[in-house]
């Protein structure tokens, strides 16, 4: 009877932990996390504005943005990481990313942003906080950017 006891709570603590466990992989940050979202940014209105028009994020982790979409030359340069994700109820993807200007890492980032890249792939919505993270995506916010992945 002890034994059979035994083998029950074993069998009950490894499904609990295969089942944790994949819970944890579904949360992980990989390679494939910054392939979706690298790519060539736009936003075609900003071009006339003071905001960056154009992002062009790199798969190492890096970016480099433009004043305006058809510029040649580079207004920054840095790092980003990809901190936490979580998929929607819609199939948006959600992402809290750290931003860097320069090629320096240094500890604390110079700005926390909260993305939401459309389930299409297609759009790229944020808000970024200079301290912490926002906690909502307020389209009113004047902290608030969109852009377009360029076809």
């Amino acid at each position: 009877m002890k034994t059979r006891t035994f083998v029950s709570i074993l069998i009950l603590v490894f499904a609990v932990l295969i089942i944790s466990e994949g819970d944890a992989t579904e949360k992980r940050i990989t390679k494939r996390d910054y392939k979706f979202v690298s790519d060539t940014w736009i936003n075609e209105e900003y071009n006339s504005r003071a905001i960056l028009a154009k992002y062009e994020l790199h798969r190492d982790g890096t970016y480099d943005s433009y004043n305006k979409t058809s510029d040649a030359g580079k207004m920054y340069t840095g790092h980003y990481q990809i901190i936490d994700k979580w998929t929607d109820s819609e199939g948006n993807i959600w992402y809290k990313m750290h931003f860097w200007f320069g090629s320096i890492l240094e500890d604390q980032p110079n700005y926390y942003e909260l993305a939401k890249f459309s389930k299409s792939g297609k759009d790229w919505e944020s808000i970024d906080g200079k301290f912490e993270f926002p906690t909502e995506l307020d389209e009113s916010h004047v902290k608030y950017d969109i852009y377009y992945r360029q076809e």
